[in-house]
């Protein structure tokens, strides 16, 4: 066999397996790694998750032009696209083999990118609290759809100030509770954490403990979606605000079209000029709007440590990636000089995702 025949073997071998990459990478599922703590406790940073995409239907690439393996970035670059969108095909998805139900851990590209292709915008990973059609709102930090209160899972975090004269408080968290960044800071004797129910229930009982108290918020002008003084919400008390359905037709007003103007103009493609109080559409006048997506609302677990659906407002189904089911592995994140095995959360190697 002559060197010209082994090095075409060769070629043709990595040719092979780079394509079977991309395709299962594209059609099948992929690895995602976790930064923030933002979905504490259920992802912690440090997680490598497999996301299934056969589960809600695997998308088609849409920017054809692309160098694969780069999430949009050339290597050791920040600013220098690794694709180009001269050629960028229309939205279409095979079927999967189940849908986007509550409660699921979604991972999905960032809607507020509006300067990329849709599959070239930053991923994102919250759970999925509201779906097509529901009305959603929060009253005192509790998620209400269509009137009726939603379980809550025991692990949601929220921010609680504690107060104490003790000077370990943070070694005593991170010990008991494995909190990856637990205090937000602390002014005298008064310390903000991110902890679940059960974890502050736990801190009440100790005798060194002063005081656990749970935070709320306050309004913000323009830091919540959709901003506006009509919409006086706060990341505690928000909506009730109505989640878009394929198909469904809304009304359309110009004091309320600050909800969907977005959706019209950026997500479904439409020209969308207001005029006073009349509206229009691809330059025709328009009292009304069908929907041509589904749209979901997404929050973090860390509930008061998330930026999502209230900071941002609906993901379109476009931006579905797909859904997050296993943690394969996880590393520490202030691992210091510990021995290799003990840089890893070995706890949390094949864990399923709630």
């Amino acid at each position: 066999m002559g060197k010209k025949s082994i090095i075409k073997d060769w070629f043709f071998s990595l040719l092979i397996l780079v394509v079977s990459i991309i395709v299962i990478r594209n059609f099948i599922g992929e690895v995602y790694y976790i930064p923030s703590a933002s979905m504490e406790n259920e992802l912690i940073p440090g997680d490598f998750v497999w996301v299934n995409k056969l589960a809600y239907g695997p998308r088609f690439p849409q920017t054809l032009l692309s160098l694969p393996f780069t999430k949009g970035k050339f290597p050791f670059t920040h600013n220098t696209n690794s694709f180009v969108d001269w050629i960028e095909l229309p939205y279409f998805r095979l079927w999967g083999y189940t849908h986007v139900k509550r409660n699921d851990v979604v991972v999905f590209n960032y809607p507020q990118e509006t300067d990329v292709p849709v599959d070239k915008k930053t991923t994102f990973v919250k759970r999925c609290i509201g779906l097509p059609g529901d009305t959603l709102s929060i009253t005192n930090k509790t998620v209400y759809i269509n009137g009726k209160q939603i379980e809550a899972l025991p692990d949601f975090r929220y921010s609680y100030e504690i107060q104490t004269q003790c000077d370990t408080l943070d070694d005593f968290i991170t010990r008991t509770f494995n909190v990856s960044d637990a205090s937000f800071g602390y002014i005298g004797d008064k310390y903000d954490y991110m902890l679940t129910k059960v974890q502050a229930d736990s801190l009440r009982k100790q005798h060194w403990i002063q005081a656990v108290t749970l935070m709320s918020s306050s309004y913000s002008e323009n830091t919540l979606f959709p901003g506006g003084s009509r919409f006086m919400w706060n990341t505690d008390n928000y909506g009730p605000i109505y989640i878009p359905k394929k198909g469904m037709t809304i009304h359309l007003r110009a004091d309320s079209l600050t909800l969907y103007d977005k959706l019209i103009s950026t997500y479904e493609h439409h020209n969308l000029d207001v005029s006073g109080d009349s509206i229009f559409i691809d330059h025709k006048y328009a009292t009304h709007y069908t929907f041509k997506m589904d749209y979901y609302f997404m929050m973090g677990d860390n509930r008061d440590d998330s930026e999502d659906s209230r900071f941002w407002g609906f993901v379109p189904e476009d931006h579905i990636v797909g859904k997050a089911s296993f943690i394969i592995f996880s590393v520490k994140q202030n691992h210091g000089k510990k021995s290799v095995m003990g840089r890893f959360n070995s706890g949390r190697w094949f864990k399923w995702v709630n």
